[in-house]
Formats: C-alpha cells, structure tokens, sequence
C-alpha cells in the first residue's frame, strides 16, 4: 500500500494511484478491461469509485506488477503488441488516412506501455519495448517520419514473433 488512501476517486486519482495517465484509466474503464471494478456512481463530472471498492483493485494491480515490480513479459502480450503495431502500420499505410480509426488504435497500442515499461532486461521485454518505441516518440507532429518509424519496428516482428511463440505454452504442456 504506497499509495494515501482516499474515501472517493474519480480516473484521475485512480491514475495518479498507479501512476499512470488519466486516458489511459478511461480506455480501461471504456472498454471494459484489465479488471477495473464497475464505479459506485455516475456524476457529470465522471465516474466515482468509493474507497473501499476501488483500493483492493488498485492494489492487485500493483501485486500483479502492472503498476509496480515488472514481470516477464509473456508470449501473449508479444503477440497482442505486435497484432496491435501492425493495425496501426496498416492504418498509416491507407490513403487518406482515417484519423479517427488510427487514433483509436493508437490508444490500444500504448495501452500496452505500462505493461512492458522497465529495464529490458529479458529478451522478449526488449523486443517489445523497441516494437513499441515509435508511440513514445510522437511530439514532433510530423506524420511521415511517425509512419516510418512505426514501419521500420514493424518490419522487425519477425524475432519478436520467434521469441513469443517460443515462451508460448506447447500443447502438451498445456493439457
């Protein structure tokens, strides 16, 4: 428990609990995703979480090591960044771009940067901290050097999909 505790939290103090980005926080709660309990109540302002509903979640998320100690990362979520750099290489490559869809996945891709961000320490955290490099480096605005940026790590998935099939389970192991 490293966070103060609170009688109410709203995505921003959810957020700041797990030190992450508010959007972030809202595509989880949007979608549906990573366990996020369902808020108490509904304001104009947004939604709301008690304490006592919200803090339990918060805080297994951090023992699971999406907040906090980072884990190995797994064949899984290898293969679902790379599914996801692909939809966005594909949306850069259309013309005209559809900037609604390619914000969209852009939003899903980087969904992904607080479960790899760490020391690259094991070979598959590497290859998918580089996969996912281009969605840190997206300030300057210019859109062709971000598509070829985006292309070049793309056309690196080839190891990166030998590294995650090899950490995938076998079928033997898995019955």
């Amino acid at each position: 428990m490293n966070h103060p505790r609170k009688a109410f939290y709203g995505i921003a103090e959810i957020a700041e609990a797990l030190g992450l980005n508010r959007q972030l926080v809202t595509a989880w709660r949007r979608r549906r995703s990573h366990g996020l309990p369902e808020p108490d109540a509904e304001l104009s302002s947004g939604p709301i979480w008690r304490g006592e509903t919200v803090e339990p979640w918060i805080d297994a998320f951090r023992d699971r090591g999406d907040g906090g100690e980072m884990q190995p990362v797994s064949g899984e979520l290898a293969m679902r960044a790379g599914r996801r750099m692909l939809r966005v290489a594909a949306l850069l490559l259309e013309q005209p771009i559809r900037l609604r869809l390619l914000s969209q996945a852009l939003t899903e891709a980087r969904e992904l940067l607080p479960l790899v961000d760490a020391a690259a320490d094991d070979p598959l955290r590497r290859a998918v901290v580089q996969l996912l490099s281009p969605l840190r480096v997206n300030d300057s605005g210019n859109l062709d050097e971000f598509r070829r940026q985006v292309l070049v790590e793309v056309a690196q998935l080839a190891p990166l999909a030998e590294l995650a099939a090899q950490s995938l389970p076998t079928s033997e192991s898995a019955g």
